[in-house]
């Protein structure tokens, strides 16, 4: 088949940013080689996430720490997260492929709901649900506790919506998703400063939390440094967006462990940590 220059097997690209990386230099059918299979590690380190929560293939410690987690109604939450993490990779990979409009929204929109899923179980952490509602947690009983799913569901529609329909503006991604990242950093900051419960040993909390965010901090990094000094198809001879695409991915994975380190602290349980290839996994170890 005779393919247009530079168009490849979809046509002109339709997406608001074509990346640095030059298209179709290695196949008709993958516009941008590198950031396309970068995104896949985004969802392997989602599928690694899941992995580690399945009680068939885990065995002692870890066995019992999914079982814990289970119990007290953790293990579907962090499941979840990592599958709106491996969704991230996918959508991502289509959109570097395709540079097609409709493949950027897979890769940006879940995004922000992977953001938005975070938020909620980080808001919650330490909360417990009675018959008059909730006790616990930073908000309480409070209303806004009671509509914080509705207004997050909300936050979600109205970026989605306003994406759809201002279709040539990749900054409203950017402020909006920018803003839930941002709001995660220091709500964590505020759990791991919080006052721990009497007589408790030290948790892990803060080394997964730097961890996670220098992780975070090198991907942004290397996203911005692209944006700025790309030069025929790579910056400083490196393919940087694809770093970003790691990097990310591995934040949110280990943020996700931090996670489970603070729900795991709050229902009073001492936490252990593992390492395999430099991943940091926690499991819990008893409770005090």
């Amino acid at each position: 088949m005779d393919y247009m220059e530079n168009q490849g097997a979809y046509g002109a690209p339709t997406a608001s940013i074509d990346w640095c990386e030059l298209n179709y230099i290695y196949s008709p059918y993958i516009a941008e080689f590198y950031n396309t299979f970068s995104s896949l590690i985004i969802s392997a380190f989602g599928i690694y996430g899941i992995w580690i929560m399945m009680p068939n293939i885990n065995t002692g410690v870890e066995k019992e720490h999914i079982k814990i987690l289970k119990e007290l109604d953790v293990r579907n939450k962090v499941i979840l997260s990592y599958i709106s993490l491996i969704v991230v990779g996918v959508g991502s990979a289509f959109y570097h492929a395709t540079l097609l409009y409709q493949n950027q929204l897979f890769d940006e929109l879940p995004m922000i709901y992977t953001a938005l899923i975070m938020l909620y179980i980080m808001v919650t952490v330490g909360e417990e649900k009675t018959k008059k509602g909730f006790k616990g947690g930073v908000l309480g009983n409070s209303l806004l506790r009671h509509l914080l799913p509705y207004l997050l569901i909300a936050y979600g529609l109205f970026v989605t919506i306003t994406i759809l329909v201002i279709q040539d503006q990749p900054k409203i991604l950017q402020v909006s998703f920018g803003a839930l990242v941002f709001y995660v950093v220091f709500h964590s900051i505020y759990l791991i400063n919080k006052k721990k419960p009497d007589g408790m040993p030290s948790n892990p909390d803060s080394y997964l939390y730097k961890y996670a965010f220098v992780s975070m901090l090198v991907g942004f990094t290397c996203w911005v440094v692209e944006r700025y000094f790309c030069r025929n198809g790579k910056t400083f001879g490196f393919q940087l967006h694809a770093f970003w695409h790691f990097f990310t991915g591995m934040s949110t994975y280990v943020w996700t462990q931090f996670l489970i380190c603070k729900l795991l602290e709050a229902k009073h349980y001492c936490v252990g940590i593992k390492h395999t290839l430099g991943l940091p996994r926690i499991h819990a170890i008893k409770r005090f």
